[in-house]
């Protein structure tokens, strides 16, 4: 690594401080920035148009020359670091040799941009687990869903084990984080949008509903479900039929089969 791939010689330790601050919400919160770790992740954010505002690389850690150069093109600033200095600054166990301080999504923009004509709009009402909630986006891009808006109360995406989790599907739908969920959904009903939760004591059983051409589909924590002023407002509260003794399902495997099932009866 040198000077002419655009990568600087130093990255100072006041700055991985800086960096490594990153990795706490408050400060996340504070600067509105935060970090994505491993290349697939990188080349995704790389290619839904965000541009980095720093990129550090462990010299020798890539095997693809075109890529490694595109994500430098794609940064503000570049520097070569140590895996030790990587491993301090990220919270994966095993680094893969580069990490990106990136900015936080406009929530306001995101969710500007979820409004097709039919679709599904995935909302999280108090999913406390990072990994759930990412693995829950990653299901929501899977499944071609209009976006997700994370309610006050949940976990956020920017969250380093929520970020893995997405597998790089937090850049490819809008994402809307700390939204008042009640206010949002009354707001998408007086626009025409269905609201339908998930519910272990639901009404419809899964197999039943037809899905309504807009609708917000609703996922609750593991342990409380959705909350009562959200279900309030469902117009279908879905259940998943139970066959075996488990208690529960995690939630983003109920959010994929719910997604799953209205995604077929769709085509």
């Amino acid at each position: 690594m040198n000077e002419p791939n655009g990568i600087r010689g130093t990255f100072s330790k006041q700055r991985l401080a800086g960096m490594k601050r990153l990795l706490q919400k408050k400060y996340r919160e504070e600067e509105g920035l935060f970090i994505v770790e491993g290349w697939k992740s990188l080349a995704e954010a790389v290619g839904a148009g965000i541009r980095f505002r720093t990129l550090l690389i462990v010299e020798g850690a890539a095997d693809d020359a075109a890529l490694l150069e595109r994500l430098i093109r794609n940064a503000d600033e570049s520097f070569a670091v140590s895996e030790k200095e990587l491993a301090d600054v990220t919270d994966a166990v095993t680094p893969q040799g580069i990490a990106a301080v990136m900015p936080m999504f406009d929530p306001e923009a995101a969710l500007r941009s979820m409004a097709p004509e039919q679709g599904i709009i995935v909302a999280a009402d108090s999913v406390n687990d990072p990994g759930n909630l990412g693995t829950i986006i990653r299901t929501a891009d899977w499944f071609g869903a209009a976006g997700v808006v994370i309610g006050e109360g949940s976990a956020e995406p920017y969250n380093p084990k929520t970020v893995r989790a997405t597998m790089g599907s937090l850049f490819h739908l809008p994402v809307a984080h700390g939204v008042p969920l009640p206010a949002f959904l009354r707001r998408r009903r007086q626009e025409g949008w269905s609201i339908i939760t998930t519910e272990v004591n639901g009404s419809e059983l899964l197999g039943t509903v037809v899905p309504p051409e807009r609708s917000v589909l609703v996922i609750g924590s593991e342990s409380h479900g959705v909350s009562e002023e959200i279900s309030s407002l469902a117009d279908l509260r879905v259940a998943i039929p139970k066959f075996g003794t488990a208690e529960s399902l995690n939630a983003a495997m109920a959010c994929g089969i719910i997604l799953s099932h209205f995604t077929m009866r769709r085509s």
